[in-house]
């Protein structure tokens, strides 16, 4: 399953990719997102009504996001059936460029990350597109308890869409 998300839905397609949904976002004219959606069978996802309208015209799949609130856009994606699995970097794909994360040797990005942050971790990834350098740090740590929330969205979705998380 792949996403192309419009300028609107930012933190969304960084958490999508996260999650390890292929998921392009930073394209801001309709008809190049319409354009690469069709010919990529990505799924558009949008705040906007009439892109929505016009992908449906030109039958490709479009999901019409009704909140701005995070955690409702998490719920309205779990009921449209897509799943946010456990969060794992093996599985991620990158937050700032879509492109694939794989672990590395510590050895290997010695130059690459502070010295501090070198002999305190012992674990790391890199994305093969960009470079970026992730380490299980204080964001890693955040972004944990992010997905606790999302763990408890889907459990109480799966009881009653309607329910708030506390």
């Amino acid at each position: 399953m792949k996403f192309i998300a419009d300028m609107m839905l930012g933190r969304l397609a960084r958490w999508l990719r996260l999650y390890g949904y292929d998921t392009l976002y930073g394209i801001k004219e309709d008809d190049r997102i319409l354009e690469v959606a069709k010919k990529e069978g990505r799924i558009i996802l949008t705040r906007d009504s009439e892109l929505a309208r016009k992908a449906r015209k030109l039958e490709v799949r479009v999901i019409l996001i009704e909140s701005n609130s995070f955690e409702d856009q998490v719920r309205q994606l779990m009921r449209e059936g897509i799943q946010f699995n456990e969060l794992f970097p093996e599985n991620a794909r990158c937050p700032k460029c879509n492109g694939p994360i794989v672990r590395v040797r510590k050895e290997d990005i010695r130059d690459k990350v502070p010295e501090k942050v070198y002999e305190a971790y012992d674990e790391f990834y890199v994305c093969l597109n960009c470079g970026q350098v992730y380490w299980p740090g204080k964001q890693w740590r955040e972004m944990i308890k992010i997905d606790k929330r999302i763990r408890d969205i889907s459990k109480l979705s799966g009881r009653d869409h309607q329910s708030e998380v506390p």
